[in-house]
């Protein structure tokens, strides 16, 4: 059966999980998506569109978990835990380091144009 539901910032994650990553299935309470997956004999995720390179993901790699949380629930780049670590490791501080993984237009609160394209550069 086909369903259509509005996807907000409040309910992405849980359609991108619930809807499309576990084939509109209800998955058990603490197993993990790729286990229930995999008991359902449903296929992994797998990244594809046309905005794959400017994120640096490969067409066709897979979609983990975590990688859905972070950009449909936190609206954050799917790799946001390995490139926040290699800035904390280059000596950014970890609000730069975090602000540096959020996806789409940043506030303007956060600094002027000139320090994110310092950031965003290195």
């Amino acid at each position: 059966m086909l369903s259509v539901a509005k996807v907000q910032r409040r309910n992405a994650w849980r359609y991108y999980v619930r809807g499309v990553g576990f084939g509109d299935g209800r998955r058990p309470v603490g197993q993990s998506l790729k286990d229930a997956q995999v008991k359902a004999g449903l296929p992994p995720g797998r990244w594809l569109g046309r905005g794959l390179d400017a994120l640096g993901l490969t067409e066709g790699a897979e979609a983990s978990e975590r990688q859905m949380a972070l950009m449909f629930g936190q609206g954050r780049h799917p790799d946001a835990d390995r490139i926040e670590r290699g800035l904390l490791g280059d000596g950014a501080d970890p609000a730069t380091a975090r602000l540096v993984t959020v996806l789409g237009v940043l506030s303007t609160e956060v600094g002027d144009s000139d320090h994110w394209r310092v950031i965003l550069n290195e």
